[in-house]
């Protein structure tokens, strides 16, 4: 039965959810010593299915179902690391439904838990910064910095699968770099991107996660000097078109995005692709050379489709004129984010995308699908 249930999965089928309720109510039943029997088959199994159909239900934004789903046994049923899984993806959904007291409660329980996890601190950063909780930002970026002192001092040991102290150091000045552009401190928080990047390989070669802020928010010079460390030549010249198109420089756009135009596309990197089909894009696509790369990837990534290209395809379409398959996208890339509990909406710097590049008539059907800059949109 799991077996069937995973091919339904597979294909989306609503079968799935049937499939899976009904092998979670046959497992639940069973004594935890028969679960745990043969290295713990029958219990992986339930684990599996409860995980899967969290999500099946997530993606359909069934939220309540999910975060209710065999609530009152599943301390029972997960050892402590599935629980952190369940309760985390728990603390997603209620935040996506408004519940925000509860979900950072939640979050913060789980990630207390298990305060090397970089993912988690960072998760938990993101939902105090979205709800404007000042106070508890500062609080995580001081219990890391403790943590960190205190590892110094050898006063405690980390877990064999702790990240290495460079990469915390470097978590902690982009922590403190988000803090600071939420204070509207943009100097500072260039300064600490810096800071990151000299110490840690994990930003070393992201330049991006702090160019975009800039390029989007207007911060000229600091987005031209954070992109002169860009080594991706798409997203380099992507990123400094934009960065021209905000300031009114439209001919010096039009030069860097024909530029990324002409880079092959097998030269690009996953991550510089969505870049080189937005060059397309803002230069009309008048061969729909983006929207057939975005197309094709869709294709070729099958079970795992990245939701940023799925909406980009819509996007591509809309550009050409066809709007019906612009809304179909978007819902359909959400519902691979909720699947996957990464959000409830597309992230908010696609919004300035989709507005740039559609009538605002039809930007206006849409604009709810995106997480909105604070202090732009309706």
């Amino acid at each position: 039965m799991l077996a069937e249930a995973r091919q339904l999965a597979i294909r989306d089928d609503e079968r799935a959810g049937e499939r899976y309720e009904l092998l979670i109510s046959r497992l639940v039943k069973m004594p935890a010593e028969r679960r745990a029997a043969n290295e713990g088959r029958m219990q992986a199994m339930l684990d599996e299915s409860l995980l899967t159909l969290q999500s099946f239900l997530a993606r359909r934004n069934r939220l309540e179902e999910a975060i209710n789903l065999q609530a009152d046994r599943i301390a029972d049923i997960f050892d402590t690391d599935a629980q952190s899984v369940w309760n985390e993806r728990r603390a997603y959904m209620l935040s996506w439904l408004g519940r925000h007291d509860e979900a950072l409660a939640l979050m913060a329980q789980v990630q207390a838990q298990t305060p090397w996890d970089i993912s988690l601190r960072w998760q938990l950063f993101e939902m105090y910064r979205k709800q404007g909780r000042v106070d508890g930002m500062a609080g995580l970026i001081r219990n890391l910095e403790g943590l960190l002192e205190n590892l110094a001092r050898g006063q405690i040991v980390p877990s064999e699968e702790a990240i290495s102290v460079e990469t915390l150091q470097g978590l902690v000045r982009y922590l403190k770099m988000m803090q600071a552009i939420e204070q509207g401190e943009w100097q500072a928080a260039y300064d600490f991107f810096v800071e990151a990047a000299s110490i840690s390989e994990a930003y070393k070669e992201n330049w991006h996660q702090l160019f975009r802020l800039l390029v989007l928010n207007g911060e000229s010079k600091l987005a031209n000097r954070a992109l002169n460390r860009e080594v991706v030549p798409a997203s380099q010249g992507f990123w400094r078109g934009l960065n021209g198109y905000y300031q009114g420089d439209k001919a010096g756009s039009k030069v860097e995005w024909e530029q990324v135009t002409k880079i092959p596309v097998e030269e690009l990197l996953m991550r510089s692709a969505a870049d080189w089909i937005l060059a397309h894009y803002y230069l009309g696509d008048s061969k729909r050379l983006g929207l057939q790369l975005s197309l094709r990837l869709i294709e070729n990534m099958r079970q795992n489709r990245d939701p940023l290209i799925i909406a980009l395809a819509g996007l591509g379409w809309a550009i050409q004129g066809e709007f019906k398959p612009l809304q179909m996208n978007i819902e359909f890339a959400i519902s691979q984010l909720r699947g996957s509990f990464n959000g409830n909406k597309l992230p908010e710097f696609n919004w300035y995308f989709f507005r740039d590049l559609l009538p605002a008539e039809e930007f206006a059907k849409i604009e709810h699908y995106f997480e909105t800059p604070r202090g732009r949109g309706k």
